[in-house]
């Protein structure tokens, strides 16, 4: 698979600048009878961009090709597009310098909010390690948004336990 795989992303890679980008990205799904929208493209490419450059890195690209459900997992609902919007400008509100990444000083800023929202109740340091998943001293896009959807998740389910009314009580 590995030499077949090479060729392919090769073929894809049509500037040879060892990345997929967004354009080349949209020309291989297409071609594989995949039509995704200019914003379906960006949140892709945003998601499977693990490095934050931008574009696809053959590491990036296998990762992703390896998977049986590749083009399903690109395809969101209007809902699921809607909220991985949302958590890209929430994202961006804290990367002061644009770079793709929440380092300690830009998350200084994000703490603050998510410790007034009751996202967090640890300190600042505690925050961090457990945003940056793999621990390289800054928070990626996609870190933020696996850590958004589990804080979602158990917010949810938090506010359900606590909406329950025993209706045995004597």
């Amino acid at each position: 698979m590995s030499e077949e795989t090479r060729r392919l992303f090769a073929l894809y890679d049509s500037d040879a600048d060892g990345s997929i980008s967004p354009a080349e990205f949209r020309r291989l799904c297409y071609d594989m009878g995949y039509f995704l929208s200019d914003s379906e493209i960006q949140m892709d490419v945003k998601i499977l961009d693990l490095d934050g450059s931008g574009s696809i890195t053959y590491d990036e690209f296998i990762k992703w090709w390896k998977r049986d459900d590749r083009f399903k997992m690109l395809q969101l609902s209007s809902t699921e597009m809607y909220r991985l919007r949302d958590i890209m400008c929430e994202f961006k509100k804290y990367d002061a310098d644009g770079n793709g990444t929440i380092d300690i000083r830009e998350f200084k800023t994000l703490f603050v909010a998510l410790t007034k929202k009751k996202l967090v109740n640890k300190t600042l340091m505690a925050a961090m390690r457990e945003l940056d998943s793999n621990h390289d001293g800054k928070v990626s896009f996609n870190e933020f948004v696996s850590w958004s959807i589990k804080a979602e998740s158990v917010s949810r389910l938090t506010s359900k336990a606590s909406s329950k009314v025993d209706i045995n009580v004597k």
